[in-house]
């Protein structure tokens, strides 16, 4: 049977309630931009383009609606009009127990949190945007949760996988030190909290672990290195510098002697540097304890500066990202940390040391590289420079009514303090850089 395509004979034909899917076929062939009523609480729109729409228009809470079922055509993709008749039908009935089912159609297309990897999306986001230093928790995630529960469902992770996450840090870390162990159980906590805040669980399964389940108690460190153990460590770096290359050697060079944060070095650009006069302004952005402070650089420190910039090639930064990152354009946050551990014979991640012991073999002590913060504070009393300008010079900021007062930045004392750490370095060099 042939239908008339003449829109006013179409529109006729429904009001007749002689409707089938060749009256909207021939309907939508007409081309024609309306908004036709099918039958009670259902349109059918056609758009400018010429697509056709079925609408549910409704009123709830005595305020008119109207709502997209879907667009008409064939199944799987589309709608035909049983379907939305069908679809008609569910949503009367959400109206007529007082929901209304525009919203409750949003709702279901923001409920996208299925897995633990949904979540941990959502919920870094919210965290790093106000946090100083929002690698931390991404780096924790991405090495330590995701490879053990990322893709598992929200609502059926247990108690024990929390523990086979706190066991895989363990395992993989080998650490003396509990701290990552105890950190990742502290993301743990805040990774379900936002679960439970945002209705999607009703239990943080990491809420009853505590730090004895993880890393246990933390002590402490007070490594710091002397003179002789800085000879005979910078020794070793250069003599596998296959394994610990020039510029992780330069960048504990650096370390040593400015006394920095190792993630204030690692992620230095060179825009924070005036060669000329010898100075890293670095700005409180940067700074882990958010305080500003320029640093006085002494005359070898811009010789290695000098040689970095060389080795950076175009790169805005002095350490560069040695592989592909879309994150950031410089070095990882583990890179120092596994040259120096690989030394110590110590596992980095899955890999074993490609060097064994040579550090504990030559007489050296276990350390990481935050301890050379320390041996720089250490060596500066050493070298009796007043306590005042020796806590300026690795950025620590009293706390209280003195730290508040006292706002002498000591630069002159801070240039000559850095310049004699500074020889003291060079001398236990010379033989090597000759």
């Amino acid at each position: 049977m042939t239908v008339s395509t003449n829109y006013s004979d179409l529109i006729q034909k429904i009001k007749a309630g002689k409707l089938n899917d060749a009256i909207i076929k021939a309907l939508l062939s007409t081309e024609k931009e309306s908004f036709t009523r099918i039958e009670r609480n259902l349109y059918f729109r056609i758009s400018a383009q010429g697509t056709g729409f079925w609408v549910y228009q409704y009123k709830i809470h005595n305020k008119p609606k109207r709502m997209t079922l879907g667009t008409y055509g064939k199944r799987p993709d589309r709608m035909p009009l049983s379907d939305a008749r069908d679809a008609l039908a569910e949503a009367r009935a959400q109206v007529n127990n007082g929901d209304d089912p525009l919203a409750e159609k949003k709702r279901t297309k923001q409920n996208k949190y299925k897995t633990v990897d949904d979540l941990a999306l959502d919920w870094l986001e919210e965290i790093t945007s106000s946090l100083q230093h929002p690698n931390i928790p991404i780096r924790i995630y991405q090495q330590e949760i995701k490879p053990c529960i990322g893709d598992i469902s929200l609502n059926s992770v247990t108690g024990l996988d929390i523990r086979s996450v706190l066991k895989h840090v363990k395992e993989r870390k080998n650490t003396v030190r509990p701290t990552i162990a105890n950190d990742t159980l502290a993301y743990l906590k805040q990774l379900f909290d936002h679960g439970v805040t945002l209705g999607l669980i009703h239990h943080n399964p990491a809420i009853s672990f505590k730090t004895k389940h993880a890393g246990g108690p933390e002590k402490s460190r007070d490594r710091a290195l002397s003179l002789d153990e800085l000879k005979i460590t910078f020794h070793v770096m250069q003599e596998h510098q296959a394994h610990f290359i020039r510029e992780n050697y330069l960048a504990v060079l650096l370390l040593t002697v400015l006394g920095v944060r190792k993630g204030e070095l690692i992620g230095l650009p060179w825009s924070e540097l005036d060669i000329s006069k010898a100075v890293w302004y670095l700005p409180k952005e940067r700074a882990k304890n958010g305080s500003a402070i320029d640093i006085p650089l002494p005359k070898q420190a811009l010789l290695w500066l000098e040689e970095l910039k060389i080795r950076a090639g175009n790169s805005s930064y002095v350490f560069p990202s040695r592989r592909a990152s879309k994150r950031r354009g410089y070095i990882s946050d583990d890179t120092l940390n596994h040259a120096l551990t690989n030394l110590f014979g110590r596992k980095t991640g899955k890999l074993e040391s490609s060097t064994g012991d040579v550090l504990g073999k030559a007489g050296i002590e276990y350390f990481v590289i935050h301890d050379l913060r320390r041996t720089t504070r250490t060596l500066m009393s050493k070298n009796k420079v007043c306590a005042d300008v020796a806590e300026k010079c690795i950025n620590h900021v009293k706390k209280g009514v003195e730290g508040i007062y006292n706002r002498d930045a000591f630069f002159e004392e801070r240039i000559e303090a850095h310049q004699q750490l500074a020889e003291q370095v060079s001398q236990l060099i010379s033989h090597i850089e000759k």
